[in-house]
C-alpha cells in the first residue's frame, strides 16, 4: 500500500492548495475531510492538487464531493487539479466529473 500524505499550502488571496500523494482510500478520506473542511469559508479558493494522487475508491470520491457541496453552501470554490489517469477513469465512471470543478493543472485551478 503506497503512503497516503496531505499537505495544505497558501494561494493568492483567501486560498490555499490542498496537496494530495499516495492512495485516497477508507483509511485516508477522514483525514483529508479534516484537512479539507475548515478551509472551506466564505470566498475562499480550496484547489485540490491530484496530480500525485495514484488511487481512489469511493471513500475519496465522497469526500471530494462533499467538499464541493460544502464549498457551493459557504460560497467558498472547490476546484481538484488534473489527477492521474487511473484517478481521472473513477471520476468519470463514477460520473462526478461532471459534477467536481476540475482543472488541466494548478495555475488554471488558481486563475479566476
Amino acid at each position: 500500500m503506497e503512503r497516503f500524505e496531505v499537505g495544505v499550502g497558501p494561494a493568492e488571496g483567501n486560498g490555499r492548495v490542498v496537496t494530495v500523494r499516495g492512495e485516497l482510500d477508507l483509511a485516508a478520506a477522514d483525514q483529508l475531510w479534516e484537512t479539507i473542511e475548515p478551509l472551506l469559508a466564505p470566498d475562499a479558493l480550496v484547489v485540490l492538487d491530484g496530480t500525485e494522487m495514484t488511487f481512489l475508491d469511493s471513500s475519496g470520491l465522497r469526500v471530494l464531493l462533499q467538499a464541493h457541496k460544502r464549498a457551493q453552501a459557504d460560497g467558498a470554490l472547490f476546484r481538484v487539479v488534473a489527477p492521474q489517469q487511473a484517478v481521472q477513469r473513477v471520476l468519470d465512471l463514477a460520473g462526478a466529473a461532471g459534477h467536481l470543478a476540475m482543472r488541466d493543472d494548478l495555475a488554471a485551478a488558481l486563475a479566476g
